[in-house]
């Protein structure tokens, strides 16, 4: 292998900085290439093989290897044989306690994310952290609880309802009625000009109007209206990147550190169903690896991966506009209709039917509870992804976080 990987540096060097100044160094002390080819002919090339030879000889064996994962994954990006490719000489790496570097494993796992495939992703999550670079993925020191009791059930705070469908119709309603009140008015305004006669209604009992209902929502509703129609007009109008990349960071962090490879991808109902069709048992054997043993309880992590966006919302804002809380319920539905397709117990857990709608709630106070225990990472996440940046690079931040607690397992 040493030889077939030297053959792929002497191809790859020039691509990596950390070989190129070994390589101009030794360059500096071969003489010009035409008084070679005066003196020795086709020698030149054979130096310079040489040289390029004891270059990467000089490298330690760990930069070898990190440079030519790099050219590997730079060359073939979003391939398959080159995922495989480079996944294996992880492995290689892990069998001789060779530790990716950070360019590496960032550029090893946004090939797998641009690549699209659960599979690969989780194959090179997996890798990674064999290798040491991604211990706190499916992190030892994560366990999720036991299914609290019947009493304790009956306590947890509901999961909060997210009304989008009304609100937006409500927003849009009074967007458009309020545009055509303006446009009224204005015609109204100019009617000389265009030879017609328009009527609008006064503006004044306009105000009256206006202000009548404005009170009858303050006093008899408690502003349930006004809030509607807030909730809904920024849902159309406005957008909020400090809040988009909260709620990202949420459900990102949790589902790494929950050992699922859907947390690079938006939550969706049939994200979930996807990936435990297509890598449903090795999910199950990568997260018992980095548990340490016992069920994996699929369903369980990934309902609390659905509801961590709705959590950070809840604790940060005290309202949602970005979160779907209704995705965990349809992920569960949908999972015990097709449980014998997906081949993984729902009922792992020790959850039955009648208990669907405690086991969301029990998903959303375990979000809540983890989102506050890993309040600092999250944050500093949040401002990572607000700057722009990788899934690779959201990894190394969170496993550069977590190290130390890594240390302390």
């Amino acid at each position: 292998m040493l030889l077939h990987l030297t053959n792929i540096a002497l191809l790859a060097l020039s691509c990596h900085p950390a070989a190129r100044v070994p390589q101009r160094m030794a360059l500096r002390r071969t003489p010009p290439l035409p008084l070679m080819q005066e003196t020795d002919g086709g020698g030149a090339l054979a130096k310079a093989g040489t040289t390029l030879e004891q270059a990467l000889g000089a490298l330690p064996t760990d930069e070898k290897y990190n440079a030519v994962l790099l050219s590997l994954l730079t060359k073939r990006a979003g391939s398959s044989s080159g995922e495989a490719s480079a996944i294996e000489l992880v492995r290689e790496m892990s069998a001789k306690r060779l530790t990716l570097s950070s360019e590496a494993l960032k550029a090893l796992l946004d090939s797998a994310v641009e690549g699209g495939g659960i599979e690969g992703l989780l194959d090179a999550l997996g890798a990674a952290r064999d290798n040491g670079a991604c211990r706190s993925f499916a992190t030892p020191q994560l366990k999720l609880p036991q299914k609290s009791d019947a009493r304790a059930l009956e306590v947890l705070a509901p999961v909060p309802t997210d009304d989008r469908s009304t609100e937006v119709g409500v927003a849009a309603a009074f967007a458009i009625g309020l545009g055509a009140l303006l446009l009224l008015e204005v015609a109204d305004l100019v009617d000389w000009f265009v030879g017609a006669t328009i009527d609008a209604p006064p503006l004044p009992l306009v105000a009256v109007l206006l202000g009548g209902a404005w009170g009858f929502d303050r006093y008899a509703q408690q502003g349930e209206l006004a809030g509607v129609l807030a909730r809904g007009l920024s849902r159309l109008f406005s957008r909020d990147l400090q809040r988009e990349c909260a709620v990202e960071s949420a459900s990102f962090l949790l589902g790494y550190l929950l050992g699922l490879p859907c947390c690079a991808f938006t939550p969706t109902a049939y994200k979930p169903l996807e990936m435990l069709s297509v890598a449903g048992s090795k999910l199950e054997a990568n997260v018992a690896a980095g548990t340490g043993g016992g069920p994996p309880r699929l369903v369980d992590r990934i309902l609390v991966w659905l509801l961590a966006p709705a959590a950070l919302e809840t604790i940060q804002y005290g309202e949602m506009l970005q979160a779907e809380p209704a995705l965990a319920s349809a992920f569960l539905a949908a999972a015990r209709r097709k449980e014998a397709a997906l081949g993984v117990d729902v009922t792992q857990g020790g959850w039955t039917l009648e208990q669907d709608e405690a086991r969301v709630r029990w998903a959303y106070a375990e979000a809540r509870r983890l989102l506050q225990r890993y309040s600092g990472v999250r944050e500093a996440l949040q401002e990572r992804m607000a700057a722009g940046v990788s899934a690779g690079d959201c990894v190394g931040l969170i496993e550069e976080k977590l190290k130390n607690s890594w240390a302390a397992v």
